[in-house]
């Protein structure tokens, strides 16, 4: 398993978070989003849902991986200011799936004519 250490921890008062930047030593290639998400949490004592990963990708010749991670105060900031293919990012196959059918079911709201 990889450690785990926080090379930037900044709080950005405007949008209400803080935004971390982490380095998992050894995670490339062992590490899933859901694990790195759970690392963080445990790293930085927050609750999970209050964490979101933006980014998470490796350099070449190194086994350790780089993460942006942002720490939220709740949960109705986090549907304001990130997309929503950023929470579909960390759910399951399965939970992702049903999202997408129960989507495609819904119809579209009709459109207005001028």
């Amino acid at each position: 398993m990889s450690t785990v250490e926080i090379l930037s921890d900044q709080e950005n008062k405007a949008l209400g978070r803080r935004e971390l930047v982490l380095n998992f030593k050894g995670g490339s290639g062992f590490i899933s989003r859901q694990g790195a998400t759970d690392a963080i949490t445990a790293k930085a004592n927050v609750p999970k849902g209050n964490v979101k990963l933006i980014s998470l990708h490796g350099k070449f010749g190194v086994r350790d991986l780089e993460a942006l991670a942002y720490v939220y105060s709740d949960a109705e900031t986090i549907k304001r200011q990130l997309p929503k293919y950023m929470m579909l990012r960390e759910l399951s196959k399965e939970e992702r799936k049903k999202i997408k059918e129960a989507a495609k079911a819904k119809p579209p709201p009709p459109a207005e004519k001028k």
